[in-house]
This record gives C-alpha cells, structure tokens and sequence, in this order.
C-alpha cells in the first residue's frame, strides 16, 4: 500500500478497523456470554450518568453509546432462521 491518504481517510481507516474488530469480539461473546452478561453489558451502558462529566453534553459521544447499546441488544437478540 503505497497509497497517501488524507488525515480524515485515515481516521476513516482506523473506524473501520476498530468495528472489525469490534465484530470479532462480537461474535466470540455471542458464543460464550450468557443472557444475562449480555444484558448486563447493555444496562451498564444506559447506566453512565453523563451529568456531571462534560463529555455528556457532547453529541458523538451520545451517539457512540446509543450505537453501542443498540449493536448490543441487536446483536444479542435471536433471529428466526439464525444458522450460527
């Protein structure tokens, strides 16, 4: 890869890796986690009281955890037809 990238191409570069990696996890805790793990990671997450940190207020961080969350519950909720 000799390509030059620009600096908002290689953050691009670097989300993407990470959700790959991410997806990876995903799915080895899709194997060995029990329900109630994964209902708990998702509940840990609406727990985190931003009030008092300013990072609350920020919007991408909001929608980091509602995209967290939501990547979670989907994840983890069996779908008919599911072959894995």
């Amino acid at each position: 890869m000799s390509q030059n990238l620009t600096e908002n191409d290689e953050l691009i570069s670097d989300v993407v890796a990470c959700q790959l990696v991410i997806k990876q996890i995903l799915d080895v805790v899709d194997v060995i986690a029990p329900v109630e793990v994964r209902d708990k990671m998702a509940n840990q997450l609406r727990a985190i009281d931003f009030s008092a940190n300013p990072a609350g207020a920020d919007p991408v961080t909001q929608r980091a955890i509602q995209k967290a969350i939501a990547l979670i519950e989907l994840k983890f909720t069996p779908q008919e037809g599911s072959t894995h």
